[in-house]
């Protein structure tokens, strides 16, 4: 239960003085903000600030009780009022019940009647905003699904206002924007399995926060309703009852504020894809096409980083695919010479078409580094798990999202390949070893992982990650996950470290997930394995 504030008022001193030590309302998570002595001086608070719990006397100078409580209800406030009186004005009850006062209270009042009469109004308001919040929830899901099934055409033209204003959206507003922000993760990872939804809601809150900044800039109000989605990606329409109110400038400055929101979250790339201002709802799903076919293809612009992109720019008219004719054979001979110059001139001839305003789509962009991926691999000597390494790298490919991305990253992984042909087979051996070696030395670091290592040794991640696999026959994560066990086991035989101290010394975050890994390890608990190691010690 949250803390609610109460306003006492009585023109007794006496009453006013001892309010306050007749219970110990901070114990029981109320705050007396105000104690007046008499309804006029309340009412100029009131008009000003907010209040949960009202408990006055009815008869008073200046203003009355019953005057105070007809003020609060027509200006709509939600407080609760609790009346103090005596005897003689009890025919005022009639009336106070007609302006829903919450409770009449008779004088002498004990503490005990006074605190529970408190409590059941701050219950009364609990309950109901509980209900108001459930409706919200339930109106903001109706309108997220309406959004949706309009933005994908699902609706007839002719249905749309009659199913908007089922889900309480205006249709007479006059200006509306459809926007879209696709998210993808940098570096080509794939987004850990629940994380989508927080990132997704985490970024709907940071624009709404950004919405009510662009208000108070623009100096008029507008609406942001999202689509309900599966997908991570957040689509979304603006709508305001200000004519033109979704000029370029405003548009500008809106995206602007969101591109900012980068610095909060640095492992994700997003881009913005937006309309153009329309006057109407009806007018939204065509919008919307032309903003997912720019959003569809923001792996054609430069760059890593947090971007905005309108329909208007060239993306939108790229219909034809360019037709590519991979120079493999060159590439093959080149990486098996090990001619690394060589090697890099053919793949940035490969991508640069792509730089001059042609078109390729994000598949066919996957597919032409696929094949350059396969030739590569073919300029590896044969391993008896080769496919392992093929299962590997293409799989990663896969998950990648931009041109720039996939040039720089094949590009790195020939280049790897072509290094270690021209130095010999004795390359994946000495890395795989410095691998190792780093991992004995850094095991305790809670975030270390394999990009972390491939920095050290100046290599792709992926190329790393295969070769190790077929150095070691063991994955990266396995291989750490086995260096970090054997020094827990050691440290449970050998010292009286806790089980969140030996967590920490092995890299853990935390006992719990510590207690996880190990058990999956070795199939007990840590311990029960320390136990164990007790019982063979004593034995």
């Amino acid at each position: 239960m949250r803390r609610y504030s109460i306003l006492f008022i009585d023109d007794e001193e006496l009453m006013r003085e001892s309010f306050q030590k007749l219970v110990d309302w901070n114990a029981h998570r109320f705050d007396v903000t105000g104690i007046f002595k008499n309804g006029e001086n309340a009412w100029e608070y009131l008009e000003n600030h907010t209040a949960d719990i009202i408990i006055t006397d009815i008869n008073m100078p200046s203003m009355d009780g019953i005057s105070l409580l007809e003020h609060i209800r027509e200006r709509s406030l939600k407080s609760r009022v609790l009346f103090l009186t005596g005897y003689e004005y009890f025919e005022y009850a009639h009336k106070a019940v007609q302006l829903k006062a919450f409770d009449f209270l008779l004088k002498p009042v004990t503490p005990e009647i006074l605190l529970q009469a408190v409590q059941r109004a701050a219950l009364d308001i609990e309950k109901e905003e509980l209900s108001e919040e459930a409706v919200g929830k339930n109106q903001e899901f109706l309108q997220g699904h309406f959004i949706s099934q309009l933005l994908y055409g699902r609706i007839k033209k002719t249905e749309i206002q009659k199913e908007a204003r089922k889900v309480k959206i205006p249709v007479d507003q006059v200006s509306w924007l459809v926007m879209l922000a696709a998210v993808d993760t940098k570096e080509g990872k794939k987004i850990p399995e629940g994380e989508g939804g927080e990132v997704k809601r985490l970024l709907q809150e940071k624009i709404l926060e950004k919405k009510q900044k662009m208000e108070e800039l623009v100096g008029a109000s507008f609406q942001v309703y999202f689509a309900r989605t599966v997908s991570i990606h957040l689509q979304m329409v603006l709508t305001s009852g200000r004519k033109g109110l979704f000029t370029l400038e405003f548009i500008h400055g809106f995206t602007d504020s969101l591109v900012a929101l980068e610095k909060e979250l640095p492992e994700y790339r997003v881009t913005f894809a937006v309309g153009r201002s329309k006057c109407s709802i009806e007018e939204l799903p065509e919008s919307f096409e032309r903003v997912r076919h720019v959003a569809d293809n923001r792996h054609i612009l430069k760059g890593n980083d947090w971007k905005v992109v309108h329909t208007s720019d060239y993306l939108w008219d790229k219909k034809e695919e360019l037709q590519v004719v991979l120079p493999t054979d060159t590439l093959l001979h080149h990486i098996r010479l090990g001619m690394i110059d060589e090697v890099e001139q053919d793949i940035r001839g490969i991508y640069e078409p792509f730089r001059n305003k042609e078109y390729i789509s994000l598949e066919s962009a996957k597919m032409v580094t696929t094949e350059l991926a396969i030739t590569a691999f073919k300029g590896e000597v044969a391993f008896q798990d080769e496919s392992v390494s093929y299962l590997y790298y293409l799989n990663h490919i896969q998950q990648l999202t931009t041109l720039d991305e996939m040039e720089e990253d094949i590009l790195q992984f020939a280049k790897n390949i072509t290094e270690k042909r021209k130095k010999g087979g004795n390359h994946k051996k000495k890395t795989a070893e410095a691998a190792l070696e780093y991992l004995k030395h850094n095991y305790m670091k809670v975030e270390l992982n394999l990009n972390e290592v491939a920095d050290c040794l100046n290599i792709s991640v992926p190329y790393l990650a295969v070769l190790f696999k077929q150095e070691t026959k063991q994955n990266f994560g396995a291989h750490l996950l086995g260096i970090r066990m054997e020094k827990a086991k050691e440290l449970l035989r050998t010292t009286s470290d806790t089980i969140g101290e030996i967590a920490e010394k092995t890299g853990y975050s935390g006992a719990n997930y510590f207690t996880v890994c190990f058990k999956k390890y070795m199939g007990i608990s840590p311990g029960a394995y320390r136990d164990q190691a007790k019982d063979i010690w004593n034995h």
